[in-house]
């Protein structure tokens, strides 16, 4: 009978959009790639957490670019994390990180948000793993994870949650590219609903000039000793970098994108991004089968960077992709 009472509770609150949030959390997004939307639910969650009354951190980033280093400060750290994080609150070992904490400081649970456990760069160990994700197709509601498509996981904490924070308009801003896509009109009306709740025309227009991403001059050199090509009719570029450095890929990724619809960025490390302005064009299988995922037109992979015979497999791969999205595209534009 109490078994029973409980999961009805459970089930009421779930409708209620209520969650019993642990004492202690320690809040973090994927190892990488660290964007917008991670950093910016994080805030929001631990600003929630402790306005309820709740300890709430964060652990270091392994990278951080500079158009997202103003969103955590040392504030959303545990004291005990300042003497080992480098600039821009970063750290190369998470796991180091994590176990640095729980010297100080014991979580009741961890909520990774913007990503699967999986890819959160440390162990666990013992304490329990709550997800909140927006990728993919999946639906879950339960006391381990809330798994729903959504224009970012910023929208979730809203949706679900009823977390309101002003900074998730970074969170719907980057992973919908600016409502250029990712379900940009439902993402629009979450944008609106902000506004109820704190995001004023200065604080938007902040945010956005913050955000706003200087050209890298070194992706000029990182440009030039790339192996770059293009499809027989230019719609489709692909570059395979020699330095592992993500500021430099993240540039590159982005050059490639006024030159061509569909593009594929191979990093000294052998992590892929995908891109394409294409609404007919989903990239997801693509990035299933190189081993990560993504949103259908922004994903991600991991190769092999020294197998040349993997680089070509993936430059066919990607064009077949495209040109099999488009052949069967059904979508009509009023």
């Amino acid at each position: 009978m109490k078994t029973l009472i409980k999961k009805a509770i459970q089930v009421l609150d779930r409708k209620l959009s209520r969650r019993h949030w642990a004492k202690r959390t320690l809040v973090v997004g994927p190892e990488q790639p660290v964007d917008g939307d991670s950093v910016a639910s994080t805030r929001a969650l631990i600003h929630y957490l402790r306005k309820s009354g709740k300890e709430a951190y964060t652990l270091p980033t392994r990278s951080m670019f500079r158009t997202l280093d103003w969103i955590l400060t040392e504030a959303e750290l545990h004291p005990s994390m300042l003497s080992i994080v480098g600039p821009g609150l970063t750290c190369d070992n998470l796991e180091v990180a994590y176990q640095t904490l729980l010297l100080s400081w014991v979580p009741d649970e961890i909520v990774v948000v913007d990503g699967r456990p999986e890819r959160i760069g440390f162990n666990p160990g013992a304490v329990p793993v709550y997800t909140i994700d927006h990728h993919g197709d999946e639906f879950r509601d339960d006391d381990e994870a809330y798994l729903k498509s959504a224009p970012s996981a910023g929208c979730l904490l809203m949706e679900r949650f009823g977390i309101y924070e002003p900074i998730l308009a970074v969170s719907i801003l980057t992973d919908t590219y600016w409502l250029r896509q990712n379900q940009p009109a439902r993402a629009a009306r979450y944008l609106a609903a902000l506004t109820e709740h704190g995001l004023t025309d200065e604080l938007l227009e902040y945010y956005q000039a913050r955000l706003i991403d200087h050209k890298e001059p070194r992706s000029l050199y990182a440009l030039k000793n790339a192996d770059i090509r293009f499809s027989e009719d230019g719609e489709l570029a692909f570059a395979v970098l020699a330095d592992a450095d993500p500021v430099l890929h993240r540039a590159v990724s982005g050059q490639l994108t006024y030159y061509s619809r569909h593009s594929c960025t191979v990093r000294g490390d052998g992590y892929v991004s995908f891109r394409s302005s294409d609404p007919c064009v989903d990239l997801r299988p693509l990035a299933r089968k190189y081993g990560k995922g993504g949103h259908p037109r922004q994903a991600a992979g991991q190769v092999d960077p020294g197998d040349r015979s993997c680089m070509e497999r993936l430059f066919q791969d990607f064009i077949e992709l495209v040109a099999d999205d488009r052949k069967h595209c059904s979508l009509k534009i009023a």
